[in-house]
């Protein structure tokens, strides 16, 4: 399981996706390859202008090291970006393998809470993703973040076989979230696209 997650999150001229998409398909699998603890990285694209690019490591000492070539990687893509990218990271604090055997399409969901009540939220998410969610047609994994740079937000990232296993799941995905409402300071927040791109080692 990967027990920590960088997210980047940006906006690109839309004009350029195809060049943009070609360079990523480009990025040399040897650098991939010689991160230590890297596990896995998904390009997702989430509306005709923004994309979400995911990295998961075996723990966040791997996560950090990798922070230059993270850079060094994202360099070659600002040609491409309109504004700053958003990057996040965390550790992995809930997760759940599903039955699908691969991914086609991501859901992301933001939500921020009351950190003085962090404790109370995460006894009262015990267990209950794992009985909504293990059984899910065409889930392949979930995996909860709580965000390193900002201790009152969480992001759950859901990888479904397509985007009508997400939309079936839908009604689950809430289920989850009201859970939580009492927690929350704010609505949560959605982001979901087709996978363009991915690595796996």
């Amino acid at each position: 399981m990967p027990r920590s997650m960088r997210i980047t999150s940006f906006d690109f001229d839309q004009s350029r996706y195809d060049s943009l998409l070609s360079d990523v398909e480009a990025i040399n699998s040897d650098t991939l390859n010689g991160l230590s603890g890297l596990l896995a990285v998904r390009a997702v694209k989430t509306s005709e202008n923004h994309m979400f690019v995911i990295s998961s490591y075996e723990s966040m000492e791997a996560l950090n090291a990798a922070s230059a070539t993270h850079a060094e990687v994202f360099a070659g893509f600002a040609k491409y970006m309109v504004g700053e990218p958003i990057i996040r990271s965390g550790e992995v604090i809930e997760a759940v393998d599903g039955p699908a055997p691969g991914v086609g399409y991501m859901r992301f969901t933001r939500a921020i809470f009351d950190p003085s009540r962090y404790d109370a939220m995460m006894s009262s998410l015990d267990g209950q993703l794992e009985r909504l969610f293990k059984e899910i047609p065409g889930l392949y994994r979930l995996r909860v973040v709580r965000i390193a740079e900002a201790p009152d937000r969480m992001i759950a990232a859901a990888a479904y076989t397509d985007k009508s296993a997400a939309d079936a799941a839908r009604d689950t995905a809430q289920a989850a979230l009201s859970g939580m409402a009492e927690y929350m300071t704010e609505p949560p927040f959605v982001r979901e696209g087709d996978l363009v791109w991915s690595y796996v080692r």
